[in-house]
């Protein structure tokens, strides 16, 4: 069936790009890999870029299902009813499950950086997928800032920028050494997080 041979192709190049990274794979080596003539591929996809970024929203699907399964839409505001600061907790949680459970999805991910620096269709997929995240994350935060007696000086958008680069910060170092306890990080910056979004009430008497 034509949608599963396109598949296979798109799990097929996930499988080497991990393995060989995006410079050091040919649409050949992906055909090979899939198991399908190197036409079929080009085909489907016109270019190895075109590619790279359904390969990308494939890999992410699992790790969007977790989120969804925990009650965050990452493209959706948050429920009516939500509690922002459990949202926040839970948020922190599952990047820790993320860190276990995606490594190759994050070896990808950071390959498409660099690639992206110079390339620029890879540049505006990148740009897709970091302005999507951190989106989600200020939706996050907005409500977290809501819940408190006073809004602090930075903006939703600034401090969702800054845990999305923090995270992906502690990502690459887990990536890099896989000795570096990303869990106890991720908790460092939960602590501080919440102590931030914490500290306004606790300083003025009420209850945090």
């Amino acid at each position: 069936m034509p949608d599963q041979t396109k598949e296979r192709i798109i799990e097929a190049a996930y499988r080497a790009l991990v393995k060989q990274g995006y410079h050091e794979t040919s649409m050949k080596d992906i055909a090979a890999e899939a198991g399908v003539a190197p036409g079929l591929a080009h085909y489907y996809f016109e270019s190895k870029e075109d590619l790279l970024v359904a390969v990308i929203e494939h890999a992410c699907a699992p790790a969007i299902d977790a989120w969804e399964q925990a009650g965050m839409s990452l493209n959706g505001p948050l429920p009516e009813k939500a509690d922002p600061m459990a949202f926040a907790r839970t948020g922190f949680a599952l990047a820790k499950q993320e860190l276990k459970s995606y490594r190759s999805l994050f070896v990808l991910t950071f390959d498409m950086f660099g690639v992206g620096i110079h390339n620029p269709k890879i540049a505006a997929a990148v740009r897709r997928f970091i302005d999507e995240r951190r989106a989600f994350i200020a939706r996050i935060t907005q409500g977290v800032i809501a819940g408190m007696p006073q809004a602090p000086v930075s903006s939703a958008d600034a401090i969702a920028g800054m845990l999305w680069g923090s995270l992906h910060g502690i990502y690459l170092q887990q990536v890099m050494d896989p000795d570096f306890d990303g869990d106890a990080a991720i908790d460092a910056l939960s602590e501080m997080a919440i102590a931030f979004a914490t500290a306004t009430s606790t300083g003025s008497g009420e209850e945090g």
